[in-house]
Formats: structure tokens, C-alpha cells, sequence
């Protein structure tokens, strides 16, 4: 039977819970190159909030490829392989868990009428390679990710959906979003959802403002009972 949650809360990845010393984006150069000989594919290519689906088609169309389900798997795969080497290459670019983000799943785990997952652009199993890296894979039971749509506002009501069937039933009005992108504060805004901005990716608090976040924070340690600005917790 499933059960009611007070919150579903949603978190991205890449910017907000993470910074991956640009792993993601070295290695699906590393794909394009092997498979279509496309050096640095990626430049020029908006990356920020989009989903990997919506970009590996964008590139495609950029060298000439026809983006079709099947090609853009098969890109998929040689990505996640090249993935799977570059998050462990040692490199001066940022890369680590974000500030805050830690204590923050703890203080949500210990709330009985929250459930956390992630709506993320990343390919599921690139998503999986990131934050095992780090650690963070097992904290989320379930997710929305980039495999399924091009467009990242339809990863809401699957997210929703991943929670009902894991037997927790929420209004998307008790669904938090929260990333660090003004595409975030769109899905979340697009669906009645509470759009929560941080601050540590490549857009300042004021660009999520004026993305109409309806909370804004420096970094996830200024989230601490963040929850309760929306009701305390049920029991």
C-alpha cells in the first residue's frame, strides 16, 4: 500500500550536490573522438542544466550525425567507459562534494516525512559513477535522469512517478527541487514544484532569482531546517 510523505525533495547533481573536475565533459569528448573522430565535440555546446540527452543530440547534429535512440546509446555506452576512467584521473579543475551537502541528507534522512531522490540531466549510470565515487550513490533510492528525455521539465512527473512506485504517493506541490541552474528553477516552476536555487554551480544567487527560484542559498550549509519554512515535520 503505498504511503503519504509530507516531501518529496529532489536534488541535481553536477553543481549542487558535486563538482566533478569537468570528468563528464572530458569524457564524452573522449566518446565523440573514439567513435566519430570529433575532437573537443563539446565546444561551444551549452552544458549547464541541460540534460545528456539533450546534448549528445545537439552534437550530433553539429557533426553530422543523425541523433536517433539508438546512436545516441550507443554514445552513451562508449561514454560511460571513458567516464568510468576520467573521474579518477587526478586534475586541477575543482572536484569533491559540495559544502553542506552531508549534514544536509543527514538532517533530511532523519525526518520521517521526507523523501529524498535525484532529478538529474545525467545518465543514470553516469550518474551512479559520479556519486559512488564519492560516495553519495547509496543515499538516493530512486531518480529522474537524462537516459529518458531530451527536455528536463519532463523529468518531474517521472520522478513522481519512481516515488510512487517505490510506495510513497506526493502532491507535486510537496515536491523541492533543488540545483544550481535557472533550468532547475524552470522544471521545478513548469510543474508547481518549490524550486530551490544554490549557489555553487556557474550561476550566481541573483541569475536564480531572476529564474524565479522561490528560495535561494549560498551553498547547501545555509539549508539547515530549510524544511521547516514549509511546515514541521508530520510525524
Amino acid at each position: 500500500m503505498a504511503q503519504s510523505t509530507g516531501w518529496l525533495v529532489l536534488f541535481d547533481i553536477d553543481g549542487t550536490l558535486i563538482t566533478s573536475g569537468r570528468a563528464g565533459v572530458r569524457g564524452m569528448n573522449a566518446a565523440f573522438a573514439r567513435l566519430y573522430g570529433a575532437e573537443d565535440a563539446l565546444s561551444g555546446v551549452p552544458i549547464a542544466g541541460r540534460t545528456d540527452r539533450a546534448i549528445v543530440s545537439e552534437v550530433m547534429q553539429r557533426i553530422g550525425v543523425e541523433p536517433t535512440a539508438a546512436e545516441v546509446f550507443r554514445l552513451r555506452e562508449a561514454y560511460l567507459a571513458d567516464l568510468s576512467v576520467e573521474i579518477r584521473r587526478p586534475v586541477s579543475d575543482p572536484s569533491g562534494v559540495l559544502p553542506g551537502v552531508p549534514a544536509l541528507l543527514d538532517e533530511l534522512d532523519a525526518r520521517p516525512d521526507v523523501v529524498v531522490g535525484l532529478l538529474t540531466g545525467n545518465f543514470e549510470r553516469g550518474a551512479a559513477i559520479k556519486l559512488g565515487h564519492f560516495s553519495l550513490w547509496t543515499r538516493f533510492a530512486f531518480g529522474a535522469f537524462g537516459d529518458e528525455h531530451v527536455d528536463r521539465r519532463a523529468l518531474v512527473p517521472v520522478a513522481v512517478a519512481r516515488a510512487a512506485e517505490a510506495g510513497i504517493e506526493v502532491a507535486t506541490e510537496r515536491v523541492v527541487i533543488i540545483g544550481d541552474t535557472p533550468l532547475d528553477v524552470d522544471c521545478a516552476r513548469a510543474h508547481g514544484a518549490c524550486a530551490v536555487g544554490v549557489a555553487t554551480g556557474h550561476y550566481d544567487a541573483d541569475a536564480l532569482r531572476e529564474a524565479g527560484a522561490d528560495v535561494v542559498v549560498s551553498t547547501l550549509d545555509d539549508m539547515g531546517g530549510i524544511l521547516q519554512r514549509f511546515g514541521s515535520p508530520r510525524p
